[in-house]
């Protein structure tokens, strides 16, 4: 066994490409993810104003919006078109349009609607922006009727009653500050994680074969063919299990929060690795092409962003997008990360979901069935 361990960690520190899959790229890629997502909390963007008023009212809200640590106001605009081709140039996120007459209709308490804009492209810039005007303007609506019923009622409580509104304060209970790269890093990093675990699975077993694709021309001759399987997985799994570990402390030192047991975390991260493990030695196996198995693997687990529950619901999803979801191992993964940082969950309901990803070994299993079989055949 010793002597296999050698051969196969003397095959991997001659596959430069593989070096670099293992030890180089999930390190280039989580830095890369992390400086465009850290910043987190949105603040300053900019924004257009169209003020066709130029009255009191219309200059408190300009004056409100630039007070917002979301908002900053970029450019003023005096007709729509320079703005629209703002807009579409994307110099500014967003144009908020004050009508004419804003302040007398006021007065006379007529209704009147102020337009706001923005780029359609921009969906989570575009609800930031949304939630910062419509608390703005809600502000000053209340002013406004707060104004006109003093002057009616002469008495500032009665006044301030029939102006104030019943508004929803809607509180995040596990991401209070609503920090975008809390709630999408630790879905985002173990997305990508699991992508390299079955294409480095792909990539290490396919020394065995004559034409390995990136390298040409390299066989091994293949004595015990579990044990020499045996120690493809553990080595893809080691490495892996480590890159967690990076993950899981990177996460700490980024204070994101953690309520439940890390055993029951590192129980959940060692299943998902030989779940992915046993789909890579599956899709070789049947495949028999060491660049069409990456392809298809690239094709089942590159896209799990999208299918795994965190962006969007999966019960909400129709049922190609669920099906897909129910297929990932890093679905029940997340699912089960997610309840122990942020929910502390009892244990057992946790394993009990990490026992699905179980079944996924069954694709193991036939997969070095097969490729006993066909090693046979060569």
């Amino acid at each position: 066994m010793l002597e296999i361990i050698k051969i196969e960690l003397k095959n991997l520190s001659k596959d430069k490409f593989l070096l670099f899959m293992y030890f180089i790229m999930p390190l280039f890629v989580g830095l890369f993810i992390y400086n465009t997502l850290s910043i987190g909390i949105v603040r300053g963007l900019p924004i257009g104003i169209l003020n066709l008023d130029n009255s009191k009212i219309s200059r408190d809200i300009v004056f409100d919006i630039n007070s917002s640590p979301t908002l900053k106001i970029h450019k003023y605009y005096s007709s729509m078109n320079k703005a629209k081709d703002d807009l579409s140039s994307k110099e500014i996120y967003a144009l908020v349009a004050i009508p004419k007459d804003l302040e007398k209709n006021a007065k006379l308490n007529i209704t009147t609607n102020i337009s706001i804009y923005y780029n359609a492209q921009l969906v989570f810039i575009g609800k930031n922006i949304q939630s910062a005007l419509t608390q703005i303007l809600s502000n000053q609506n209340i002013k406004l009727k707060f104004q006109k019923n003093i002057i009616d009622s002469k008495n500032t409580n009665l006044a301030l009653t029939k102006s104030i509104e019943v508004m929803p304060n809607i509180i995040a209970l596990y991401n209070k500050n609503s920090n975008f790269s809390q709630f999408i890093l630790p879905a985002l990093i173990p997305c990508l994680w699991q992508l390299f675990i079955i294409l480095c699975m792909i990539g290490i077993i396919a020394y065995d074969e004559r034409d390995v694709g990136f390298i040409k021309n390299r066989q091994n001759e293949i004595i015990y063919i579990y044990r020499h399987l045996f120690i493809k997985i553990t080595i893809n799994t080691i490495i892996f299990f480590v890159w967690w570990i990076i993950i899981i402390i990177s996460f700490y030192k980024l204070s994101y929060i953690h309520s439940g047991n890390l055993a029951v975390l590192a129980i959940n991260a060692l299943i998902t690795i030989l779940a992915y493990n046993s789909i890579g030695i599956f899709l070789y196996s049947i495949i028999r092409s060491h660049t069409r198995s990456i392809s298809v693997a690239a094709v089942y687990a590159a896209p799990s962003l999208a299918f795994v529950g965190i962006t969007y619901p999966i019960n909400n999803m129709e049922a190609f997008a669920s099906f897909w979801g129910k297929i990932l191992p890093i679905t029940k993964y997340l699912e089960v990360y997610i309840q122990q940082a942020n929910y502390g969950v009892d244990i057992a309901y946790s394993l009990e979901l990490i026992a699905y990803n179980l079944i996924f070994l069954l694709f193991g299993i036939l997969g070095i069935l097969l490729y006993k079989k066909k090693v046979a055949l060569l």
